[in-house]
């Protein structure tokens, strides 16, 4: 499981993950939000991918009650909890980050009807990227407007070790967990692959400024995985 550090910055705590390949998630505990995702790509050069982005914050109900105040933070052994509770809605977040590079969101709310992840890629770390729903049969196509896309297929997962799955002390279990294909991203020029898992119904997809989303929605509890390969 990933090293846990945290450090002051701004009035707010950054908390870092770190897998044993190097790799970094940072979060922001001022609306549980990614900071940003570091990523080696096929030359051994750190890309990072994930944009320092207000919008990456988790979002209750469409609202931004959660994303502006600080949540309480957890080390577990399988990540990091953050926890708030606003106008009677509690939430929790679990991050993880294996070793083979998944990025687990894992969350829990009482009071609330919808929860929603959309962390936001950087167009200059991963550029020209194309996207494909996970349903079979879909095809590539560019990041434009916002489209939405229905989650349905089992997922597909080839496993190996370090993997959430593999290891029964992770807390991912791909076939039993409900998870099921969601899209997939492809960087040619950087060879990264990125691959989306959700238990949740929907993918919402869109072209963003410096960059593009691939987030969920569709009920107050769930899990969501942002898997990353090097395709050298």
């Amino acid at each position: 499981m990933p090293s846990i550090k945290k450090e002051s910055v701004d009035n707010a705590t950054i908390w870092t993950l770190r897998n044993n390949k190097g790799n970094e998630l940072k979060i922001n505990d001022c609306g549980a939000r990614i900071v940003s995702m570091r990523f080696c790509d096929k030359s051994y050069t750190n890309r990072f991918i994930v944009k320092d982005d207000a919008a990456n914050a988790v979002k209750v109900d469409g609202g931004a009650d959660f994303a502006n105040v600080p949540w309480n933070a957890e080390q577990l052994t399988e990540g990091l909890k953050l926890s708030a509770e606003v106008n009677g809605k509690s939430v929790s977040v679990i991050y993880s980050l294996s070793n083979d590079n998944e990025i687990s969101i894992k969350f829990e709310s009482t009071g609330a009807s919808d929860i929603s992840v959309s962390p936001i890629f950087s167009a200059e770390a991963l550029p020209e990227s194309k996207f494909r729903a996970g349903q079979k049969g879909a095809e590539w196509e560019k990041f434009a407007d916002e489209k939405t896309y229905p989650v349905t297929e089992p997922a597909e997962v080839e496993m190996e070790l370090g993997m959430f799955g593999y290891d029964l002390g992770c807390p991912i279990d791909y076939l039993d967990a409900g998870l099921k294909n969601g899209a997939f991203v492809f960087c040619e020029s950087a060879s990264i692959e990125l691959i989306v898992y959700s238990t949740q119904d929907e993918i919402h997809a869109k072209a963003v400024d410096g960059g593009f989303s691939v987030g969920t929605s569709g009920s107050a509890s769930g899990q969501v995985v942002y898997m990353l390969k090097n395709r050298r």
